[in-house]
């Protein structure tokens, strides 16, 4: 069977990990003068006080190719096919390490990775629709694929609060107009919403009063498609505005269906609290 590997910037729940019998390889934040693997030494409790009363902003960092290597060894014992997908390339080393890893285990098994183009929510629907495939019995050339056809149809779209993250993080491609109306909208407390694409750009801001407003533009944007096959929320630290956005999309896409996640330590570096992120696989 073929196996699947992805990074833990995918936001995919421990436990759906392990029935699907995903391999998350941990990325790694610093600060304190201390190293730290996403989702292992590290939760976003620890990490959401560290950004609110640290001294230095916490730094990031793709995992060293060892960790690859290993997580593709000890597969390899078990499986001659392996897919491994990562968040964008433009975002993180993430992807290029994984290439590297690659070259020293196959002549044990064969390894394909994939750049999703995307992070987070967007990462992981792709590396669940992915998972499942393997456990259906799909061989790694069907599964290859799926995943090429699903990746262009990945659409993502977030709130975000905390600007000062999102700024000093420099992971998002912004111009220089939407920077300066975020500044400004950091001071006047307005919250800033658009459709991430491309590995990190961002087009159609807006710039939203109040909660209800946010949960209604995003709830705007979903109802622009027709045909919504997945749906994910992850959110940074506010449960209760994953849950509420649930409820206003649950006329456009089954409640029962939508998984709702907590953001990965890595995203929440750069992002900060009160995010919000909405990815949709459709047409």
């Amino acid at each position: 069977m073929v196996k699947v590997v992805t990074d833990s910037s995918c936001a995919i729940p421990p436990e759906i990990a392990r029935v699907l019998s995903i391999n998350i390889v941990p990325l790694y934040i610093q600060f304190g003068g201390k190293t730290y693997r996403d989702g292992i030494d590290i939760n976003v409790d620890m990490l959401s006080h560290e950004l609110a009363h640290g001294q230095e902003a916490p730094k990031t960092s793709a995992p060293p190719p060892g960790d690859f290597i290993k997580v593709y060894s000890d597969l390899a014992a078990e499986t001659d096919q392996i897919i491994s997908i990562h968040l964008s390339s433009g975002y993180s080393g993430t992807y290029n390490t994984a290439r590297l890893a690659k070259s020293y285990v196959e002549d044990k098994c064969r390894v394909e990775v994939i750049d999703s183009n995307s992070v987070s929510a967007g990462l992981n629907l792709v590396v669940i629709a992915a998972a499942k495939a393997a456990q259906e019995g799909k061989n790694l050339d069907q599964i290859i694929d799926l995943v090429h056809g699903i990746i262009p149809r990945i659409r993502m779209f977030g709130k975000i609060d905390d600007f000062t993250c999102f700024f000093k993080g420099k992971r998002f491609r912004l111009t220089s107009a939407l920077i300066l109306l975020g500044k400004i909208s950091a001071v006047l407390h307005i919250k800033l919403l658009g459709e991430v694409y491309d590995g990190g750009k961002v087009r159609s801001p807006a710039f939203v009063i109040g909660r209800r407003m946010a949960l209604n533009r995003l709830k705007q944007w979903a109802k622009g498609f027709t045909d919504i096959e997945e749906l994910a929320i992850a959110y940074s630290t506010t449960f209760d505005e994953a849950e509420m956005l649930a409820q206003h999309l649950g006329p456009l896409f089954p409640k029962e269906h939508m998984l709702i996640t907590k953001l990965g330590c890595v995203a929440s570096t750069y992002v900060g609290t009160g995010t919000l992120i909405m990815a949709l696989l459709a047409d």
